[in-house]
């Protein structure tokens, strides 16, 4: 029976006597409207059977059915229908964005037994949350997010789930890209809040259109701070300046400069930084340093020396062992390769005449072992007496002849003594060729007559910073800051508190006072000129530079401003006289030994360098037949080391093109080497290796390195920024929620869920069984009729 009704009234999905189903019309009148229509219905048929012939009851029924048939044309007017009713409730979501960027590996998070890491301690607080997250998940939809660059789907957080968070490996903390793409995953859904687990150090704060749509909609953040809420220290090697090759014997200076961040009070704190070879694991040098001022990015900076005695490649390495707590270990040391060569320097010394400081120097350079040197004394009638290991037939007339020696010496001699040529010669052989050029001042003609000459451009101050006279009064030279980072002006004995001798500032002594010293106006020095020593007079207090260094080109320029070191001699003999000179010796040779037997030198400035910002990268040919290939352009291959879990290794091609140096060419001077530069911008973080990728110089090994970082690494700022994540919570409505109270979340979190009635119908004017009872009724009165003769 409830088959056949179902198919007359063409029924689908609801069924007379359902739960909950009910018969009603699609458009109801009110109860004075039916009663008015029954009225109306009743007295139109009275009025039409009542002057009808015929029998008053067969009329009353007929009556009664006409008024049946009215009223049903009307219920199906109104459209009758079964309707079904039911609430459904929208739970509301709670979306968890869980941070996975690499800085979740620092260990400052406090733990039972000390420090661990931020995702170590994120894993325990999940884990030990998990029934808070269960029985959430059992009322409302819980969302789990990871981000760094941006968004992506984690599962749920329980024991058997933790662990497919996965190991934090994003480079950046792009909070906002992550709340923008979550707030897009969210739209016109109840949200109740956004529980976001972080330390806070991201590179991309949330946008203003997604700190709109958060206040807007009333949809709290809750931050969960990962890692320590004071932060902790973090001593960190920011750069490491070494020689690529050095003399065997020789200081070869190390430059550290270290990085403290984290510490914003912790004054005065220090760390210990060592030089060690790594083949056998001695420690070549060691010095502790301090951090003296306060903030959250302090520096300092130390150099170390060592003395290498054996020629090779050197396996050396700079590590940092901070006093008190540290945040990252992996910043803390640095490989650095070295070559030690054992050859003598070679040397040309040419003076003006016999004076005390040429004698000396003449002496220390012909019994030098590891000095090749060629002496002259050259005066302008062209009469010159020479001795030293070498002789020479004449002065160098051709860049090749001046190309055999790593420096020049020019005492007090006048510029007569050359030829324009010459002069220019020197000149190239020290900017093309990384040749040095050592001035040793007198009184006589160095440098009062050279400001004219082709090489004014080498000495490191104008005509007018220096009139020639001598400071009135005696002189104590004492080392300025950067011969430190230089390694030269060390006369101590090896192992001394100081690298400057106590004596030499000892005035009583007599003898370590020079009686001459030139005075040059430190105002006027040239802007790329650095001061290795000073001179204090006795007398007036007057200080003057002594010592001058310079790069110019691919080499360097020394200037000493006075002919008095011999005096030392009398109070210690040779030692501090020889050590002056040969240390500043083998600064000049220490460059020009980069480049000597090489055939081509490639290099990038600088070694450290961001994202999206300028590499300058140079190849220079050397050898001249290379040169003379001509070559318009040269390809240089830049190859990006792979990182844990990526595929194969990134490369990028960079051409560079010619340049010549304008300044050689104005002056006619032929270059007999040649540079290619281009500018490099590196798109990705990495440590990038530099060859050149040229069919004509196939079997060269030449390399260079670049260390390119983000402007917001993960890792240059490692402690953690607890207030950004409390600003973003109150800002949004929202409250800090500390890992261990994460049991507690359930309780802050608003109800959002929105309750809904749904409505099912099905129509019934349209189905079979409408038309039948029409039809019935039709049939009935036309029936009725004609029985009556009505009809």
């Amino acid at each position: 029976m409830n088959e056949l009704l179902s198919r007359l009234l063409d029924l689908d999905h609801l069924q007379l006597g359902q739960e909950g189903v009910q018969v009603g019309l699609a458009r109801p009148l009110p109860a004075w409207a039916w009663a008015l229509i029954g009225l109306a219905a009743i007295g139109i048929t009275t009025i039409t059977y009542a002057r009808l012939t015929g029998g008053s009851s067969r009329r009353a029924v007929l009556a009664i059915v006409r008024v049946a048939l009215l009223l049903a044309i009307v219920v199906l007017l109104c459209g009758p229908r079964l309707v079904h009713r039911h609430e459904e409730v929208d739970r509301d979501w709670v979306i968890a964005l869980v941070d996975r960027s690499v800085s979740l590996t620092i260990g400052d998070a406090p733990g039972d037994d000390g420090r661990v890491s931020r995702d170590a301690q994120l894993r325990a607080a999940l884990r030990s949350s998990a029934p808070m997250w269960e029985a959430l998940g059992a009322q409302r939809t819980v969302l789990w997010l990871g981000f760094d660059r941006g968004a992506y789907d984690l599962m749920a957080a329980n024991d058997a789930q933790v662990a497919a968070l996965g190991a934090p490996a994003g480079l950046r903390t792009a909070l906002g890209a992550a709340l923008d793409q979550t707030l897009a995953r969210a739209a016109a859904r109840p949200v109740a809040g956004v529980v976001v687990f972080s330390d806070g150090r991201w590179s991309e704060g949330p946008s203003r259109a997604a700190l709109r749509r958060l206040t807007a909609d009333r949809i709290p953040v809750f931050g969960v701070p990962l890692g320590s809420t004071e932060p902790v220290s973090d001593v960190q090697l920011a750069l490491v300046d070494a020689p690529r090759v050095a003399y065997a014997a020789d200081f070869a200076p190390v430059v550290v400069e270290l990085k403290r961040v984290g510490a914003r009070s912790m004054d005065g704190e220090g760390a210990i930084v060592r030089l060690i070879d790594r083949a056998t694991g001695r420690v070549l040098d060691e010095q502790r340093t301090r951090f003296d001022e306060t903030g959250d990015d302090v520096r300092a900076e130390v150099t170390l020396t060592a003395r290498p005695d054996e020629a090779g490649v050197q396996a050396w390495r700079v590590e940092v062992v901070p006093e008190g707590e540290d945040l990252l270990s992996e910043n803390n040391a640095r490989n650095i390769p070295i070559e030690i060569v054992d050859r003598p320097m070679r040397v040309l010394f040419i003076d003006g005449y016999p004076r005390w400081e040429q004698r000396y120097l003449r002496n220390l350079l012909l019994r030098e072992a590891s000095v090749n040197a060629s002496t002259l004394i050259l005066a302008p009638d062209r009469r010159y007496l020479q001795e030293g290991d070498t002789e020479l037939q004449q002065l160098p007339v051709s860049p090749e002849d001046w190309a055999v020696y790593d420096a020049i010496v020019l005492g007090d001699v006048s510029p007569e003594v050359f030829t324009t040529d010459q002069l220019e010669q020197i000149r190239e052989h020290v900017a093309l060729r990384g040749g040095g050029l050592f001035w040793a001042g007198g009184p006589g003609a160095t440098p009062r007559l050279w400001f004219d000459t082709p090489l004014a451009d080498l000495l490191p101050f104008p005509v007018t910073a220096c009139d020639g006279t001598p400071v009135l009064g005696s002189v104590l030279m004492s080392p300025a800051p950067m011969a430190e980072s230089t390694g030269v002006l060390r006369l101590s004995e090896p192992g001394s508190a100081s690298a400057w001798p106590a004596v030499l500032q000892d005035v009583s002594a007599g003898w370590p006072l020079l009686r001459y010293a030139q005075a040059i106006d430190p105002a006027q020095l040239k802007p790329a000129v650095q001061t290795l020593a000073v001179g204090e007079s006795v007398v007036d207090g007057q200080v003057t530079p002594l010592v001058l260094s310079m790069r110019f080109g691919a080499g360097r320029s020394l200037y000493v401003a006075t002919d008095e070191i011999w005096r030392w001699r009398y109070g210690r003999g040779e030692v501090y006289f020889e050590r002056f000179w040969l240390q500043l010796l083998r600064m000049l040779g220490r460059e020009r030994l980069a480049r000597s037997g090489a055939s081509v030198v490639l290099s990038a400035s600088p070694k450290r360098a961001i994202v999206e910002q300028p590499v300058r990268v140079s190849l220079e040919l050397i050898d001249q037949f290379l040169v003379d290939l001509d070559l318009a352009s040269v390809t240089v291959q830049a190859t990006r080391d792979r990182g844990p879990g990526e595929g194969e290794s990134q490369s990028v091609e960079i051409t560079l093109d010619r340049r010549d140096d304008p300044v050689a060419e104005a002056r006619g001077i032929t270059q007999q080497d040649a540079t290619y530069v281009a500018t490099w911008i590196p798109a990705q973080p990495g440590r990038w290796t530099l060859r050149p990728d040229e069919a004509d110089l196939v079997g060269i090994e030449v390399s260079t390195s670049v260390d390119v970082i983000l402007p917001d690494d993960e890792l240059r700022h490692p402690e953690a920024d607890h207030d950004a994540m409390a600003g973003l919570s109150e800002r949004t409505g929202g409250r800090l929620v500390l890992p261990g109270d994460l049991g507690e979340l359930a309780d802050l979190l608003p109800n959002r869920e929105r309750r809904r009635v749904i409505e099912q119908s099905e129509s019934l004017w349209d189905t079979p069984l409408a038309l039948i009872m029409l039809l019935g009724l039709l049939t009935v009165e036309w029936v009725g009729r004609r029985a009556i003769r009505l009809a």
